[in-house]
């Protein structure tokens, strides 16, 4: 009975799709068969479910932007040191505004001496010794390139964390890999203040990057699966809105908590409390169940939406959806072939390779700010705000692929203008590029996790993400090549940002669409703007 009134529900809405005009009111739903799109606009606009959904990923938003940034102030360059009267003798040379192993005669003393540099040739002054990890854990000048590592080390913990909790959410679900992933981040942020060594550290910093890659992509994901078509780009606005805030607010930890380990122990708390309230209060993904074949679970899920937002599901609804089968491995190598699958893939790793790598190529134009390091954290975090905001508006106006490409050009502009030694010029560009990076994330997240069907937004997602990771990697031998040849990096990544411009004229528009939940819904996107290109060229 079931197989034939799921037959006859799919007859109904087939027949709707045919006949239907674009706002979808039909037979298909006077029987009593509904998409998840169709039912979250039929509740009206968002209520107390979605609002409470955005505050649980905003808090996660602005979580993940603090662990991003802990080694701002946890490994920061700490200049309030001496050389010692041995040191004197032997050679050891201060220089203002330099750490000891940044000066090549105390790097010459220390190799040829054979003995420990710290606290025999120079030692740092004793109320600043437990401000950083560089003062606290006392290392040989040839092994000071860990602290460093420390930030790099942390973005391939991400690119492996993006694919692995991206797979592991699409198949045991949203609610269960966030927690897992937040977790991990609980455990490493707990242990990184009670061991003073730098293999311990840098392997937490790992799965401190593995973990983020799960709870904030994750938060996102779900954040936009419950939001109704037409505030989508409200609700992802919103989240990147708060990880510019966090990335700013990080300077607030710095300020009060002085001492590192305090500092870490500080930024540890919140995820603590987080996990119980993701435990009791964040949802499974209603799209999650129904990619599952789970009809029931998330017919479930949708009375409860109805329920905590005062409305109630259209009468005798029933949840229709065309969803993949599963598929073996060959099967899916098939679907690839079609092209649009691996064609869109591509290109979106491609974009948020360059969103990434715009980024971090504005972050180390700008090493010659000068200024103390926490009003200068919070100016860049906040210099990010227009940005989310001037996407929001544009991503409503002219759509997403067309503001991601005026971004990421404008971006290249303002790295162009900063080749120029005008350090007012070279400032007013970085704070506008600051704006525009703010505008790129903004858009590149939405923009993925609206294109890809249910059963791989998530990796599909996070794929991307791991892409912009690896951008994140080369970024920082991009800058210190800026420093040896200050034209050719920007003319090389600005050509790249022209190629990316154009490689997305062939993905289609999503904004105002609903969310795939097949590969043929998702191939239909590329076919409605197809015919929309053919129409606008009559």
């Amino acid at each position: 009975l079931r197989i034939s009134n799921a037959e006859y529900g799919k007859q109904w809405y087939q027949r709707r799709v045919r006949a239907e005009d674009n706002k979808g009111t039909v037979k298909g739903r006077e029987a009593g068969w509904w998409k998840i799109d169709e039912v979250l606009e039929n509740m009206g606009s968002i209520g107390k479910f979605q609002f409470r959904l955005v505050i649980i990923a905003s808090i996660l938003s602005v979580i993940g932007a603090w662990r991003i940034l802990f080694d701002l102030f946890g490994a920061n360059n700490v200049f309030d040191w001496s050389c010692t009267p041995e040191g004197i003798i032997a050679g050891c040379v201060y220089t203002e505004g330099k750490m000891p192993c940044a000066i090549d005669a105390n790097v010459e003393l220390e190799d040829t001496s054979g003995e420990l540099g710290v606290d025999n040739f120079w030692k740092f002054n004793d109320d600043v010794v437990g401000h950083s990890i560089r003062s606290s854990m006392k290392l040989p000048c040839s092994e000071n390139w860990k602290f460093s590592f420390a930030s790099s080390i942390y973005f391939i913990g991400a690119f492996f964390g993006v694919w692995m909790f991206g797979s592991l959410s699409d198949t045991i679900g949203r609610r269960m890999t966030c927690m897992i992933s937040l977790g991990f981040c609980i455990v490493q942020a707990w242990i990184i203040p009670f061991f003073n060594n730098i293999s311990i550290y840098l392997a937490c910093r790992f799965v401190d990057g593995a973990a983020f890659g799960g709870f904030f992509l994750i938060a996102f994901v779900l954040d936009v699966e419950y939001a109704p078509p037409q505030y989508r780009n409200r609700v992802g606005t919103a989240f990147h809105f708060m990880t510019s805030v966090g990335m700013a607010s990080v300077a607030i930890w710095g300020v009060i908590f002085k001492e590192w380990k305090w500092y870490a122990m500080a930024l540890a708390i919140p995820p603590t409390i987080m996990l119980p309230i993701c435990y009791f209060f964040l949802p499974e993904s209603a799209r999650y169940y129904l990619g599952k074949g789970e009809d029931e679970e998330a017919l479930k899920m949708l009375k409860k939406v109805a329920e905590i937002n005062g409305k109630k599901l259209p009468e005798n609804c029933q949840l229709f959806e065309e969803v993949d089968k599963k598929t073996s491995f060959k099967e899916t190598i098939a679907k690839l072939k079609n092209g649009l699958l691996l064609r869109s893939g591509l290109i979106n790793m491609f974009g948020w390779f360059m969103t990434s790598l715009v980024y971090y190529m504005l972050w180390f134009s700008a090493k010659s700010l000068a200024g103390d390091i926490y009003i200068n954290a919070a100016i860049l975090g906040l210099a990010e705000l227009p940005g989310r905001i001037v996407a929001y508006v544009l991503m409503e106006k002219i759509g997403r692929k067309y503001t991601f490409m005026s971004s990421i050009a404008l971006g290249c502009v303002c790295m162009f203008v900063s080749i120029y030694d005008n350090a007012t010029c070279r400032k007013i560009m970085y704070c506008i590029g600051k704006g525009v990076s703010g505008a790129l994330w903004a858009v590149i997240y939405l923009y993925s996790s609206e294109m890809y069907p249910t059963k791989i937004r998530n990796l599909g997602s996070g794929i991307g993400s791991a892409a912009a990771r690896v951008a994140a990697l080369i970024a920082p031998f991009i800058g210190d090549w800026i420093e040896i040849s200050p034209v050719w990096p920007y003319i090389i990544v600005g050509a790249l940002a022209v190629i990316c411009c154009g490689t997305f004229l062939f993905v289609p528009e999503t904004s105002g669409k609903d969310l795939p939940q097949t590969l043929e819904e998702f191939e239909k996107l590329f076919d409605n703007e197809k015919k929309k290109n053919e129409e606008d060229n009559l």
